[in-house]
């Protein structure tokens, strides 16, 4: 017994030393990923045309460029309005999907749920080529229909994953409860499923929007002569100007990603409380 507790003293302290550097490993690559974004910050607020860090003297001009430069409002609100209905498509096909994947009992399940996650798996390039062939073929180069296609295949993952694994943690007793007390199987999804699976729909819906609001390559392969998107903007900024402009708008983009994800956790908060 004394042999026994000599061998797994050792063995306990291995563990809390691995999930130690493991844990430090995590904040060290997040801080590498995260700060060198906010470096764009101060460098919105330089007043010369060129962008130096840090800033020398400090002013607002960028700001107010880019919300009175067509070009980047113009982009902006595209963005916007392809995420947009990148996310309500993603939704209106993800969510089947997932309960699909979740609930079914059919044969190749499995096979369905590893095909899905694909397109997580592809190099994006190999994905904006084939879509640029496939939209090709059916004359939607360069209009926003083949965008929020092409945007909706590439950010449908995140939909069936996010609520798969909801789902999987999910007590159907509810719903059995409340068919049971003669609500309709839309009512139950509605009233009661519904409301205990938002905060994953929400996380979803969110990364969804972010992912079509990102895209670069595929947008590019795809958009043709239908505008310009606001990640477009950016590579064509600092190919050509290359100005403190580009800054500001990663700035804004920054701060109103942050505001998102905490309305989002404060949403999920307040679900997880009712």
């Amino acid at each position: 017994m004394r042999g026994r507790a000599l061998r797994r003293g050792p063995r306990v302290d291995l563990y809390r030393i691995g999930g130690r550097a493991v844990a430090g490993l995590a904040v060290l690559v997040s801080i590498l990923m995260v700060v060198p974004a906010f470096f764009t910050i101060p460098v919105s607020f330089s007043a010369t045309r060129y962008i130096i860090f840090p800033p020398k003297t400090l002013s607002l001009r960028w700001y107010e460029a880019y919300f009175t430069i067509p070009e980047w409002t113009g982009a902006t609100g595209y963005s916007v309005l392809l995420a947009t209905l990148t996310m309500l498509a993603t939704l209106a096909l993800g969510l089947p999907a997932a309960f699909g994947l979740a609930r079914g009992t059919f044969r190749g399940r499995k096979a369905m749920i590893l095909l899905f996650v694909v397109p997580l798996m592809i190099p994006v390039i190999l994905i904006a080529m084939a879509e640029y062939f496939f939209l090709n073929d059916l004359g939607l180069i360069g209009t926003t229909t083949g965008l929020v296609i092409a945007h909706t295949v590439f950010a449908i993952p995140f939909v069936i994953i996010i609520v798969y694994a909801t789902l999987q943690g999910f007590d159907r007793r509810y719903e059995l409860a409340a068919m049971s007390l003669g609500a309709s199987p839309v009512a139950t999804f509605w009233h009661v499923t519904l409301p205990l699976i938002r905060p994953g729909v929400l996380s979803a819906a969110l990364l969804a929007f972010l992912a079509s609001f990102n895209e670069f390559l595929i947008s590019l392969f795809v958009i043709g002569n239908a505008g310009s998107t606001l990640p477009i903007q950016f590579w064509k900024g600092i190919r050509f100007e290359s100005n403190p402009t580009i800054a500001a708008a990663s700035s804004l983009f920054i701060v109103l990603s942050i505001v998102t994800l905490v309305l989002l956790h404060v949403v999920r908060r307040q679900t997880e409380r009712r």
